[in-house]
């Protein structure tokens, strides 16, 4: 419950003669539980009133027998002149009858709301009584809290008596009017009314004539402290206030402020912090403000997203120790108005700061001012508008240095200038009659190139043109006869590679290059020859014997294949030489050496046949063990694989011996693989 000691009375002392009465009251509930403090708007205008010279009957939060005794000394004052009556809160109504309730009404009934507020019928019979011009500007609020029998919430339907104004509105609206339209020396009734379509006019007497008719003599207060005074009592919050006192703690308005302030602060919460943040059920907007006003004020740097994570929470420890509150990380109702007013008026004060700092760098006026604007305020108020013009004026700039560039380099009557200006300006204002004329010189010079190099008819000459055109339209051409120079010139080296390799391929692939070569006729009659040549060394190989090659050699005066061909016929003899040693010993030993020897020679089949003879009929030790095995009996004897006198079952077992200790597969067939190791270890050799 509030005490009395909070609630702020201002009552006036003696009036000087010919001063107007302002009878304003600002009230909410002790109970309330909707409000959020808006009757107490009616503060703001205190100080407007007391300037334009209205003796003050006023209080904020007053109970009924504060009320009751503002009444009593609205009636001694026997206001003549004018007379303002304004009221902010709660109103009840019963049948006809309206009353503005007290501070500490609570839940009145219909026999108890006598003691609880003032009836209006009674105010608006008194003003109507007396010789005073008198507008009665009322604003009710629903403030939550429930109502006894017989009364029901807001004003009723009245009857206004004639000579009275009377209008209705919201508290905020009813402030503002009440401070400002209404008090405008010689502004009509109507007029006034006019500014403020928000409030709607139950009655008007004398719309035509002002409700101050003179002039308002005004404090000398410094413009800068009454501008500042001005922004922080449109926001109406504790933290304005406390601003305005920073910033000017024995100002004019430091007084108001501080009644204003004392009249605001809230009570202390007496939940834990966790509860108390979470009694307020904040919506996911209302967390993202939060965020927002903790940013505004430089508490916090993270995402607007509504969640209160540990960036949040420490955003809020910063900022209440920096308020000198309990550092906790939650907020309460207080804290969060705290926080509400504190981000208001940081706002307002950027925007105060965008406004003058646009105003100081010249509105706009040239690139520098904007520059210097947007360098502190790319987000400002006038940063999109400063942008636009910035970009107009480099525009601008852009295209004076684009046509100062074009006559700078020649207005394009040259190369080297067209090249110039296109390497600064691609894209600019003369960009395409550049091009154009730029291509007109180079297709000027490019057919005198080109005239050039027919003239010339040269291989220096078209590369000479290529190189400097390559995708002309005569470029084609220019390869064209190019090749064809080339071709004629590389003839003589492919005619001598040909030569030096002397094969049909050779000699083809000159014809393919050079059909109509000098040496065409000699390379095809050449390839003839080698043709002829090679058929009859074909001839000599079928046959395969000294008559055959001697024919071949005879036939041709320097054979392609001489050399093969002596090789052969001496081949030739010595395997007949060897077979005719053969022969003459006629035994096993000399036909085994002849195989060793020839194992693919002329002879050799003959050999086996009658080596087989030989071994068949006790010819050899080995008896009618194959030929293969007898091969290597030796060889595995010495390596002790096999015993005096084997069988071919024993050289077979003795060969698989040999092959598994060498990891070969153990077939006892002499393979390939398993001779070879025999041959590597130099076992394998004759008899």
């Amino acid at each position: 419950m509030r005490s009395i000691a909070k609630a702020l009375l201002l009552v006036s002392v003696a009036l000087p003669a010919g001063a107007d009465t302002a009878f304003v009251v600002g009230n909410v509930d002790d109970a309330a539980t909707t409000s959020y403090g808006a009757p107490r708007y009616l503060g703001t205008a205190f100080a407007p009133l007391d300037h334009a010279g209205f003796d003050l009957l006023t209080a904020i939060d007053a109970d009924g027998e504060t009320l009751r005794g503002l009444l009593s000394r609205l009636v001694s004052a026997e206001e003549d002149e004018r007379l303002l009556i304004a009221l902010s809160g709660r109103f009840v109504h019963f049948d006809g009858w309206t009353w503005f309730l007290g501070r500490d009404a609570g839940q009145p009934d219909l026999g108890t709301v006598s003691g609880a507020g003032l009836p209006l019928r009674l105010l608006m019979d008194y003003a109507a009584a007396s010789r005073a011009r008198t507008v009665i500007l009322l604003a009710p609020e629903d403030q939550g809290v429930p109502l006894g029998a017989g009364l029901t919430d807001g004003i009723g339907p009245m009857e206004v008596p004639e000579g009275l104004t009377v209008a209705v509105g919201h508290p905020a609206s009813v402030s503002r009017f009440l401070r400002s339209d209404l008090l405008q020396p010689g502004r009509a009734l109507r007029d006034a009314f006019g500014f403020a379509a928000e409030l709607s006019i139950l009655a008007m007497n004398a719309p035509g004539a002002p409700f101050v008719p003179m002039p308002v003599v005004t404090p000398q207060v410094p413009p800068a402290e009454q501008s500042y005074w001005e922004s922080m009592a449109t926001l109406d919050n504790a933290y304005a206030y406390r601003a305005y006192l920073n910033r000017y703690p024995n100002g004019f308005y430091a007084a108001e402020a501080r009644a204003r302030i004392a009249a605001l602060e809230p009570p202390e919460p007496q939940l834990t912090p966790q509860e108390a943040e979470q009694a307020l059920g904040l919506s996911r907007d209302q967390r993202r403000d939060i965020q927002r006003g903790l940013a505004v004020l430089g508490y916090y740097n993270s995402g607007i997203d509504g969640i209160f994570g540990r960036g949040t929470r420490g955003g809020i420890e910063s900022w209440q120790q920096a308020n000198r509150l309990a550092v906790t990380g939650y907020l309460d109702a207080a804290q969060l108005t705290r926080l509400s007013d504190q981000a208001d008026v940081r706002r307002e004060e950027i925007r105060a700061q965008d406004l003058a700092y646009w105003n100081q760098t010249g509105r706009g006026r040239d690139a520098a001012g904007l520059r210097a604007y947007l360098g502190r305020y790319p987000n400002g108020d006038y940063a999109d508008a400063a942008r636009q013009r910035l970009a107009e004026i480099e525009a601008e700039q852009e295209r004076q240095a684009d046509s100062a560039y074009w006559n700078q380099t020649g207005r394009g009557q040259d190369e080297a200038g067209l090249r110039a200006y296109l390497g600064r300006y691609p894209n600019g204002e003369f960009s395409q009659l550049a091009r154009q004329r730029l291509d007109s010189i180079m297709a000027q010079r490019e057919s005198q190139a080109w005239q050039l190099a027919r003239s010339r008819d040269n291989v220096e000459g078209y590369r000479s043109y290529l190189n400097d055109y390559p995708n002309s339209a005569n470029a084609a051409q220019a390869r064209q006869r190019l090749a064809q120079l080339q071709q004629v010139a590389a003839e003589p080296e492919a005619w001598r590679q040909a030569q030096g390799a002397d094969t049909i391929a050779a000699y083809r692939s000159y014809l393919n290059d050079y059909p109509n070569g000098a040496n065409a006729a000699e390379a095809r009659q050449r390839i003839r020859v080698i043709e002829v040549d090679d058929q009859a060394w074909q001839q000599a190989q079928a046959r395969d014997t000294i008559p055959a090659y001697r024919d071949y050699l005879n036939e041709f005066g320097n054979p392609r294949h001489r050399q093969a061909a002596l090789g052969r016929i001496d081949a030739i003899r010595a395997d007949n030489a060897a077979w005719q040693d053969a022969q003459a010993a006629d035994n096993v030993q000399g036909y085994r050496r002849y195989l060793q020897a020839y194992p693919n020679g002329r002879n050799a089949a003959e050999a086996r046949q009658r080596l087989t003879e030989l071994q068949g009929n006790g010819g050899n030790a080995g008896g009618s063990i194959p030929i293969d095995l007898q091969l290597v009996m030796r060889p595995l004897a010495r390596l002790g694989f096999l015993g005096p006198d084997p069988t071919a079952d024993d050289v077979r077992e003795a060969l698989r011996a040999f092959q598994r200790s060498n990891n070969l597969p153990a077939t006892g067939v002499p393979d390939a693989a398993t001779t070879a190791l025999l041959a590597i270890s130099g076992i394998l050799g004759g008899n």
